[in-house]
C-alpha cells in the first residue's frame, strides 16, 4: 500500500487525496459525501484484511494505525511537499508490524 502511495505521490500532478478534499467540501448526506465515505470504508476494510492475513493479534487496531500512517504520508506529501513521505510511512509501518504480528498467521 505504501509503495503504491509513493508512486501516486511522485506524480507531478499530485495535489493530495481527492477523496479527502472532496469530502471536506461535500454536503452531509449528499452523493459526493457518500462516495468519499465508501472509499474510506473500502480502504479501512482493506487494511483490516491485510492485517488479518499477516496474522495481527488485533487486526482492527493495527488497521487503524496503518491507516493513520497512510493518511499522514498523503498529507505530508502535499502540505510539506515531501516526496519521501510514503517511504517514511512504510518504514514506520514495518516497525509497527514487527510489534503487532503474532508468531504466525495461524497462531492466534
Amino acid at each position: 500500500m505504501f509503495d503504491i502511495l509513493g508512486q501516486i505521490i511522485a506524480e507531478p500532478s499530485y495535489r493530495g487525496c481527492a477523496f479527502v478534499k472532496a469530502g471536506a467540501e461535500a454536503v452531509a448526506g449528499g452523493g459526493i459525501r457518500a462516495v468519499c465515505e465508501d472509499s474510506r470504508r473500502w480502504l479501512h476494510d482493506l487494511f483490516i484484511e491485510l492485517s488479518q492475513d499477516a496474522g495481527a493479534i488485533d487486526p482492527k487496531a493495527l488497521a487503524q494505525q496503518l491507516l493513520m500512517l497512510y493518511d499522514g504520508a498523503s498529507i505530508s506529501a502535499e502540505m510539506d511537499r515531501n516526496p519521501e513521505a510514503a517511504r517514511a510511512a512504510r518504514a514506520a509501518a514495518a516497525a509497527l508490524l514487527e510489534v503487532k504480528i503474532a508468531a504466525g498467521p495461524n497462531e492466534k
